[in-house]
């Protein structure tokens, strides 16, 4: 079937000496040699047979990839019994297609349409050498469960339905050829309309891996443990492991998505050898002759256009001639020679994975733009040694070409299936529509666990000190929008690669909080500077046009233009602290914050005004106009500054303590409670003297505010009179948010409206603040957010017990960091942040590591003894104890964990259904008790399902 191109957009692999695609795409350009040759002490302790390690013949040599039995099976939901059971292929190709599904950004939780799996893998050691030698699998584990986990017919459905993928998951079995044809059939599935994306691959390890073989003069495999193809002195191939998957997208689809292209697939073709040939296990030159021709018709390619050809290549002296043959009818008669490779030279043959393994070197030759050289050649055969037709390289070179870049790439199976797929360079990346230059870049990164953050942050950061002109935002964009977020989270807020790298080093805040509630802090009189807005102003859009809005609507209220003070950093201290300037300017500075949170997807549950910062929350919450609200903070600043002079004093002391000097004193009043020891008093500069000569000799730590006015005291009356004639004042609304008072700590009915009598009395009354946090921390999963140019209300939240575990973050723009990093912040909390919306530079994706898995083994061993079980508490014994005992002992049988506990759920822990039923059975025969498995599945627990069992009058 012709069609449409097919695009690779992601792919991901473990070959000899890579433990990733540029790790191998670094040895193929290096023409580095990846086949291992063991010691002699390796490959006894492998279980080599001392004779046969001995033998003249045995070649100690094999392309083995490191860590072949590592495996995460807690990050696929899988228990570390069944991890056992399955074959490590089965492992290793379900990691690797969920790296090479994160390479092409489709591991986020946006659906991506219907996504398939075509793969095959080798022979199953592991069943034959480990799992049916095992005689404790039957009972323990149930044949059922062996075949499910080692037979290849399994193999894609069960990448479907651990990553959930809804496509055609389809295992191919075509032995060498498998994973090109899994290719070709991946291919056809998206011409078809089948799937919209495809994983396809294969993959091919032994168990055990660390072998040699035996020498069979005259035979497949090389007599000194190297692979030379299409050289004068190739003499046999050399087996190797390995795994490979890529991912395949309709070019015009990937181009709509914006996908990062690496190449095009242009056509494709598989055949059969049929009978004409020597042999079931000889290639055949008719055979190969077809599939290229048939291969370049798909694609409507002329083979003259082919700049690089990834051969099959087995170093094999029946094998090269053959395929050398088919190839020069095809390409015979060039006005140039064409390249020719394989990536066996450097790895050996990977059997099912060897296709993928040269598909992924050709890509990979045409996303660099070089040609890939043979590795470890000595001289060409006599066929190609005149370099007409083919060449071999001897180095890797700049592929020049006027015309489009095209390669081609070929896998013959034993047995005759042969593959031959059609590749050309990715069309230009189409230009970025231009967005306004953002200084900053925020670069989250997250994992399952605090170990494997570290990892990954680990990672990232050593990909990045070597990379070369890569943009730090287009690192973000790729770790922002094509990574799926995890419970543990870091983000850093960077200029540029280097600081990305230093930042990458601090230490994680630890878990996000699962579905967190929001509880926005609005800050009153004391925390504006001069210049606040400029950092947000600059590079957010609707930061700045909420700005310019309110402005310009309060410039004709006050007579000057707010801009002059939230944008310029040197604005005179003086006038920026004059109430009646901070006060209107906090409140635009404040509304256009909250605004500009909620546009990225930042939505608050609950407001916290602290004082003058009440305006800001009323606005957020659609309770007051901005333009009334501008009018009321502007005649409530005049009044205010009109008021008599006077001082506040904080202090860290308690409400009882500060009233009682106070009442001394006085001339004072409280004007906030902040936390259990963290007060406010205001009056008359001479009453503030005495009290901070008291605060002195008592031994209280206490500070002068700047504000020249005794706010939220008596000398506040006239203030207060003036505000309740405010028209605006009796404008409020219904709130869409919840908004607590500052008045009395108090959450506000949604449906109640304050009156100019309120906004009067907040003038005159102690801030509430105290009784406020703890309203607003006894929501679920509290995260507070300090939504102005301080962090004093988040420092005073810090104070208290009951915010201990809640996040705090403060949005300081331009101070400390820019507005931006709230946004890490918050995504680290927690918060679904919009990144689209945050983000304001031109980006594209690019390549970045992929998931730390964590490292770990699981292989079939006879199972420990269990421990002893602890001694009993004091007291009597319940009835059902022994059985219950029993129960968590099959549950740790067939589970293979240690984190039984009565309480534990059976699907919690990783169990699945088909596990329940067979240890429902288990126990049913254990104590001759009928057991209904629909029943005991409500309530999953060793504590019920032994309730039930002692409670059965048939019990024996």
């Amino acid at each position: 079937m012709s069609g449409p191109d097919i695009a690779v957009i992601g792919f991901a692999c473990r070959f000899p000496g890579a433990e990733d695609v540029w790790r191998y795409w670094s040895n193929i350009e290096a023409g580095r040699v990846s086949i291992t040759t063991l010691t002699r002490d390796e490959l006894l302790r492998t279980g080599v047979p001392e004779s046969e390690v001995d033998d003249q013949w045995y070649v100690p040599s094999r392309g083995r990839i490191d860590g072949a039995g590592y495996f995460d099976a807690d990050f696929f939901g899988i228990t570390p019994k069944d991890a056992a059971l399955m074959d490590p292929q089965h492992r290793l190709l379900l990691q690797t297609a969920w790296e090479a599904l994160e390479t092409a950004g489709l591991t986020t939780n946006r659906p991506f349409g219907r996504v398939g799996v075509f793969a095959g893998s080798g022979f199953g050691h592991y069943l034959v050498e480990s799992v049916l030698k095992d005689p404790d699998v039957a009972g323990s584990h149930g044949l059922l469960a062996a075949v499910l986990g080692n037979e290849k017919d399994h193999l894609a459905a069960k990448i479907a339905y651990r990553l959930d993928l809804g496509g055609p998951a389809v295992t191919v079995q075509t032995a060498c050829s498998t994973s090109l044809v899994a290719v070709h059939l991946a291919r056809q599935s998206l011409l078809a309309g089948d799937a919209d994306v495809v994983l396809a691959g294969g993959v091919s390890v032994p168990y055990p891996q660390d072998t040699g073989y035996l020498y069979e003069p005259g035979g497949v495999l090389s007599p000194d443990g190297g692979c030379r193809p299409f050289d004068a002195t190739a003499a046999g191939t050399v087996p190797g492991g390995g795994v490979g998957m890529v991912v395949l997208k309709r070019l015009d689809d990937a181009v709509r998505d914006g996908d990062l292209v690496y190449a095009v697939v242009k056509g494709s073709a598989i055949n059969n050898d049929g009978g004409a040939k020597a042999g079931y296990t000889a290639p055949g030159v008719r055979g190969q002759l077809d599939v290229l021709s048939r291969a370049y018709a798909n694609a409507a390619v002329a083979p003259e256009t082919i700049g690089y050809i990834e051969a099959h290549g087995t170093a094999t002296e029946v094998g090269d001639a053959i395929e050398l043959a088919a190839l020069t009818e095809v390409f015979g008669g060039r006005d140039r020679p064409c390249s020719l490779g394989s990536v066996k030279a450097n790895v050996g043959h990977l059997d099912a994975a060897a296709g993928v393994a040269g598909f992924i070197k050709a890509v990979l030759a045409l996303y660099f733009e070089r040609i890939p050289p043979m590795a470890g050649l000595t001289r060409p055969r006599a066929e190609i040694a005149d370099g007409t037709t083919f060449t071999l390289d001897r180095r890797a070179r700049k592929w020049t070409d006027s015309r489009t870049r095209r390669a081609a790439v070929s896998a013959f199976g034993l047995g005759g299936t042969n593959a031959h797929v059609v590749l050309e360079e990715a069309p230009a990346r189409a230009g970025l529509a231009p967005r306004p230059r953002q200084a900053t870049a925020v670069l989250p990164v997250s994992a399952r666990t605090e170990a494997e953050l570290e990892a990954a942050k680990a990672r990232l950061a050593a990909h990045l000190r070597t990379a070369n002109d890569v943009s730090v935002h287009d690192v973000a964009l790729t770790l922002q929008s094509h990574r799926r977020p995890f419970p543990y989270r870091h983000a850093v807020a960077a200029e540029d690669v280097p600081s990305a790298v230093a930042r990458l080093a601090d230490p994680p805040g630890g878990p996000a909080v699962k579905r967190p509630s929001l509880v926005f802090l609005f800050p009153g009189q004391g925390s504006e500077y001069a210049g606040m807005s400029a950092e947000p102003y600059a590079g957010q859009p609707s930061f700045r046009s909420d700005v310019d809005r309110c402005a310009e609507a309060a410039a004709d209220i006050l007579g000057f233009d707010l801009r002059e003070v939230l944008l310029d950093p040197g604005a005179p201290a003086e006038r920026v602290h004059r109430t009646d300037v901070a006060q209107p300017a906090l409140l635009v500075h404040e509304y256009a914050l909250g605004r500009l949170l909620v546009s990225w997807g930042v939505r608050p549950a609950t407001l916290i005004g602290h004082s003058a910062g009440e305006y800001a929350a009323a606005c957020l919450a659609g309770e007051l106009d901005i333009e009334d609200a501008l009018h009321l903070v502007a005649l409530r600043g005049s009044l205010m500054q009109a008021a008599p002079p006077g001082r506040m004093l904080a202090a860290l002391t308690g409400e009882a303590v500060a009233r009682h000097q106070a009442g001394e004193i006085g001339g004072l009043d409280l004007a906030a409670v902040n936390g259990t020891d963290n007060v406010v008093l205001s009056g008359t500069e001479q009453a503030i003297d005495e009290l901070r000569t008291r605060f002195d000799r008592l031994g209280v730590r206490h500070r002068m505010l700047p504000a020249r006015r005794a706010f939220h005291s008596r000398m506040m009356a006239g203030a207060a009179d003036g505000l309740r004639r405010a028209p605006a004042a009796a404008r409020g609304r219904s709130r869409r948010i919840d908004v607590v008072s500052g008045l009395d700590g108090t959450l506000l009915p949604r449906g109640a409206r304050r009156d100019a009598g309120y906004w009067a009395e907040q003038v005159l009354a102690p801030v509430r603040f105290l009784e406020a946090l703890r309203t607003g921390l006894a929501t679920a999963n509290p995260v507070l957010v300090e939504v102005g140019p301080g962090k004093a209300l988040t420092a005073a939240a810090r104070a208290l017990p009951e915010a201990r575990d809640a996040a705090k973050i403060a949005v300081q723009p331009g101070r400390s960091s820019p507005v931006v990093a709230a946004a890490g912040a918050l995504w680290a909390a927690g918060v679904n942040v919009r990144w689209d919306d945050v983000r304001q530079s031109v980006a594209g994706r690019i390549p970045l590591p992929t998931y730390p898995f964590a490292r770990n083994e699981y292989w079939l061993r006879k199972p420990a003894p269990e421990p002893a079980p602890p001694p009993s508490p004091a007291g009597p014994v319940p009835e059902s104890e022994p059985v219950l005992a029993q129960v968590i002992e099959v549950w740790l049988d067939l589970l293979g964990t240690a984190g039984v506990r009565p309480g534990s759920n059976f699907f919690d822990l990783g169990g699945e259904s088909l596990l329940f039923v067979r240890m429902v059975a288990r126990l049913q025969r254990r104590f001759g008790v009928p057991l209904d498995v629909d029943a005991l599945a409500a309530t999953p627990t060793p504590a019920a399902i032994a309730a039930v069992i002692t409670a059965a009058p048939e019990r024996d």
